[in-house]
């Protein structure tokens, strides 16, 4: 008879071992970074990953650390304590907290079931400084999947003692997984490799005790020593063996700018540092109005310039836009998937596709954000790779990584702001508040800036850039004692000057409204109709901006008629210098061409497309073509061959690419273009073929793709335009060849990855 009063409990089933295993963790990669953390968190120096692979599929991940061990009793009423987290209790006890000087990383009381995930069976060896005897305990994740209707608590453990381990340790613990539920091969453990040196923050190598971690594959040793004898050998790239460091900037070496911002622990105080190529430029401390709810979190960004790309690079043995953007760590270890290629935040490549060249893009800047300490209200997902939960201080971070971080650098490096103009001598307090903070000067407490870091960087500024390139043309035309090359290099410099100084202004005015307005947004509501007659003023300048852009682009258009007349009169004379100066035509001629094709996309431009990342290349030819060719000459025709053409491309170089192609078939004499679009398994393809002149046969066509060359049918074309194509592309990761054996023409075919 059932009782109208009684208490009743919950029943475990044995499947929640799935549930907070394998089906929570659904990563290997992951699951490897959980239990690495469960070292860190045990104060272990070391820790050792070793994969034993064999051909007879006896394989093991075993994970050994010489961490505090536990305790018989720790593994009774702890470890085998399903989502008890010791962790939590921990981070807030000082005691415990200042002999470790470690802040837990977890708090799930999870993280051990990722064995679960790695292999079925599982073998735990430990030992605490306090025990005579290391505790082993073996588990068949496979006896919880048997019968659901089994109460979890009663499938079985098993518990043996041993005397002592082969190496003496005095203690640690040690996992041992078995029967492995995925393979691990060269390329599995490569990446492995690569995502552990982005695990653990730069900043826990400065701040904590040392944390190494190593990885062991003896079957891989030889394929290691290959990758050594390499021409092209880098130990981060081609070795699976080795100890693991994150090797971010600082560890690399690479000179640029950089920005430091830091929320002091209490939170009241917030802290900026810009650093040029090795000098800090300011220091601003300012009151935390804006952002109560932020403490204890530091954050670093470098500009990504060129010179920094093509090092990182040649170091890491990876570009830095597939590497990553800006991580996020949390007490010393890495929250996923923050940081990783394709992943935006914060916005930051939505916001530059609306401000174009005056606002920085993810491939642009690389950094972190560090939180310290207990920060409860930045709580990981129980899944471990889909970030923080969503809390007000996890949004209030996005604002401020933007409003504080971003904008500040963006002023500096972009120039929307014209820091190296300012005469160091004359720097004000208001200069830097101005430049540093949005709010008033009241807020700021303290400023410092380097007067010796601003005179270079004054002189530096005045070598960089195509006013030097032009500036340093002119010299040379000067010294040839050609009055026609002279008269039409001063030509090109005056326009470009007045280009330049057209479009400082515009940026210059466009800034300015918009301080006015996120000035009038922080107002009271009875400021609301100077905010609408702000807005108002804004939309005006946007028209304002539109109109300018017309006048660059028709400026440019011009110039660029002018640079390959003087590359022609250049071509056919015989002078000291000839290279040099055919060097620096080039360097204009790209610069030039892509502030033309800018100003002709915020005019024109497909809202709808992304700037950068992947598009579908058939919508993107068709609006174009549609928008940009309707006063060509030629009759195009786009066939598409394809499931769907999706694939990467920066959208301002393509219609680069697709400019020069349609103005090479015109100069040879074509009526038709075809386009056709297909798909191969790594790219997507897209043919070019018009029924033009066509070329010699006798002639290397891959001479076509230098700067400068054209062959003999075709004096008027194919000379500059396919060496920016090839340039274009290559940068997109692509490829570009001229089909040798079509004969009706010309047919150029452009592969672009997926």
């Amino acid at each position: 008879m059932i009782s109208q009063n009684q208490t009743l409990s919950f029943r475990v089933s044995s499947g929640l071992k799935n549930i907070i295993g394998r089906d929570l963790i659904n990563d290997k990669f992951i699951a490897i970074f959980e239990l690495v953390k469960n070292s860190y968190d045990a104060n272990a120096n070391k820790v050792n990953i070793t994969f034993e692979i064999n051909e007879h599929e006896n394989n093991k991940i075993i994970i050994e650390d010489d961490g505090y061990g536990m305790t018989y009793d720790d593994i009774v009423n702890k470890w085998l304590f399903v989502a008890y987290s010791e962790k939590k209790a921990l981070n807030k006890n000082i005691d415990y907290h200042d002999g470790l000087k470690r802040t837990l990383a977890g708090a799930k009381g999870v993280g051990r079931f990722s064995c679960d995930r790695l292999g079925e069976k599982l073998t735990l060896v430990t030992k605490s400084e306090l025990d005579k005897k290391w505790h082993k305990i073996t588990i068949d994740w496979n006896t919880f999947e048997r019968n659901e209707t089994e109460e979890f608590v009663n499938i079985p453990v098993q518990y043996t003692s041993l005397d002592t381990l082969p190496d003496n340790k005095q203690s640690g613990t040690i996992l041992i997984i078995e029967q492995l539920r995925e393979e691990w091969n060269r390329e599995s453990l490569l990446k492995l490799k690569r995502s552990l040196m982005k695990l653990v923050s730069p900043d826990a190598y400065n701040e904590y005790s040392p944390f190494i971690i190593e990885m062991l594959v003896p079957s891989e040793m030889d394929n290691d020593n290959n990758a050594v004898t390499q021409k092209n050998y880098n130990e981060k790239r081609d070795t699976v063996n080795g100890i693991i460091y994150n090797d971010i900037f600082e560890r690399l070496d690479i000179k640029t700018t950089s920005i430091d911002i830091t929320i002091q622990e209490g939170g009241q105080i917030i802290r900026s540092v810009l650093n040029d190529r090795g000098d800090d430029i300011f220091t601003v401390e300012e009151k935390n109005r804006d952002y109560i709810g932020l403490y204890n979190i530091s954050i670093k960004v470098f500009y990504l310039n060129q010179s920094a790309k093509n090092n990182f690079t040649r170091q890491m043995g990876v570009e830095p836009k597939n590497y990553g953007s800006i991580f996020i760590y949390k007490n010393g270890f890495r929250i996923n998937p923050y940081g990783e290629s394709g992943q935006d935040f914060f916005g930051i490549d939505q916001r530059k596709a609306q401000g174009y060249n005056r606002y920085l893009g993810t491939r642009e800047i690389m950094g972190r954000i560090v939180i310290k300490g207990d920060n409860d209200k930045f709580i990981e997902t129980s899944s471990r790779d889909h970030g923080f939960v969503e809390t007000k201080e996890v949004k209030l971070l996005s604002t401020f990584f933007v409003e504080k971080v971003l904008k500040i650098l963006e002023k500096y490096v972009v120039s929307i702001i014209e820091w190296s103009k300012i005469q160091p001598e004359k720097v004000s307090f208001e200069d830097v508040s101005r430049f540093v903070s949005n709010n008033y000067s009241k807020d700021i407490i303290n400023i410092e800036y380097n007067e010796i870091a601003l005179k270079k960087l004054e002189e530096s500024e005045k070598k960089d850039g195509i006013e030097h390139s032009i500036k340093s043309l002119l010299n040379v035309a000067e010294e040839t004692e050609n009055s026609e090359i002279y008269e039409l290099t001063k030509n090109i410099k005056d326009k470009t000057e007045k280009i330049i100084n057209q479009q400082k202004q515009l940026e210059q005015e466009n800034a300015d409204k918009e301080k006015e307005l996120e000035k009038a947004k922080k107002e009271s509501q009875s400021r609301e109709k100077q905010i609408f007659f702000l807005k108002g003023a804004t939309k005006q300048d946007t028209t304002n901006l539109i109109n300018g852009f017309h006048s660059i682009y028709t400026l440019t258009d011009a110039t660029k008629g002018n640079i390959e007349f003087l590359h022609t009169i250049l071509s056919n004379v015989d002078f000291d210098q000839k290279p040099r100066v055919l060097s620096l035509i080039d360097q204009i001629h790209q610069a030039n061409n892509k502030a033309h094709k800018i100003s002709d996309l915020a005019i024109h431009g497909n809202q709808k497309l992304k700037q950068k990342g992947v598009n579908n290349i058939y919508d993107f030819i068709i609006q174009y073509i549609d928008a940009e060719m309707t006063d060509s000459t030629l009759k195009y025709e786009v066939t598409l061959n394809a499931t769907d053409s999706l694939c990467k491309f920066d959208v301002s170089s393509m219609a680069i690419i697709i400019d020069n192609i349609v103005s090479n078939s015109i100069k040879a004499g074509a009526t038709r273009l075809l386009i056709t679009i297909y798909d191969e398994p790594q790219y997507i393809c897209v043919d070019f073929i018009d029924n033009g002149i066509g070329f010699d046969p006798n002639m290397d066509v891959n001479m076509l793709f230098e700067w400068g060359f054209s062959s003999n049918k075709m004096k008027k074309g194919y000379g500059i335009g396919l060496n920016h194509v090839k340039q274009l592309i290559t940068e997109m990761k692509g490829q570009v060849e001229i089909d040798k054996g079509y004969n009706n023409g010309f047919k150029l075919v452009v592969k672009l990855r997926k």
